[in-house]
């Protein structure tokens, strides 16, 4: 991660450095954008009719709000010596395959020993709302501790839901934990590309 990703300025020393578009800057909001969409693409499967219709609505325009986020990541200045090797590696690699076999576990247990489907994607949204706790150290990003966060709260408020109205839970365990990691993730890709700085800084 170059070293003005988080603190939105470049560091002392190289302020007037030329800079350059970093090709690069875009990848994790992108990736948040997208997987962003699939949660919400999960989210909205479990609505129908008019409730459905107007979650669409608002996500249609959300996602146009997480494009424009997305590309003024990608567009953002970097100074030529500030750039940084990315800090991934074994540790980043290690941290993909082990969400990987949780997520896969997790689901074939729910499915076949708890035969309880509709809790996969609570279980999901835990298995990567924490794997976001390390990531945030080895990719040295703050904000996806908060994403992780938010992402296992989500989970929290979708069970409380639905142990308080047991009658709503056969959607309840896909919308909630779909529209709110769809939400985290797109927050955290707008707060992103709001603090990116301007092509003209130098």
């Amino acid at each position: 991660m170059d070293l003005i990703s988080r603190t939105g300025r470049a560091p002392r020393g190289v302020t007037g450095a030329p800079a350059r578009r970093d090709p690069g800057a875009g990848r994790g909001p992108l990736i948040g954008a997208a997987f962003g969409g699939v949660w919400f693409l999960i989210g909205l499967g479990a609505l129908h009719g008019g409730p459905r219709r107007a979650a669409a609505v608002a996500g249609a325009v959300l996602a146009v709000a997480v494009t424009f986020a997305v590309l003024r990541a990608r567009s953002r200045p970097v100074a030529l010596q500030a750039a940084a090797p990315q800090p991934r590696g074994r540790a980043f690699v290690r941290l993909i395959v082990i969400q990987a076999v949780l997520l896969g576990v997790g689901a074939g247990l729910v499915n076949s020993r708890l035969d309880k489907p509709q809790l996969a994607f609570c279980w999901a949204a835990l298995v990567v709302g924490g794997h976001f706790f390390p990531l945030a150290r080895v990719l040295d990003a703050p904000l996806l501790r908060v994403l992780g966060a938010v992402m296992v709260a989500v989970v929290a408020a979708t069970a409380a839901v639905a142990l308080a109205a047991p009658g709503t839970t056969p959607w309840i365990w896909q919308a909630l934990p779909g529209f709110g990691c769809a939400c985290a993730l797109w927050a955290a890709v707008l707060a992103t590309g709001l603090r990116a700085p301007s092509r003209r800084q130098g």
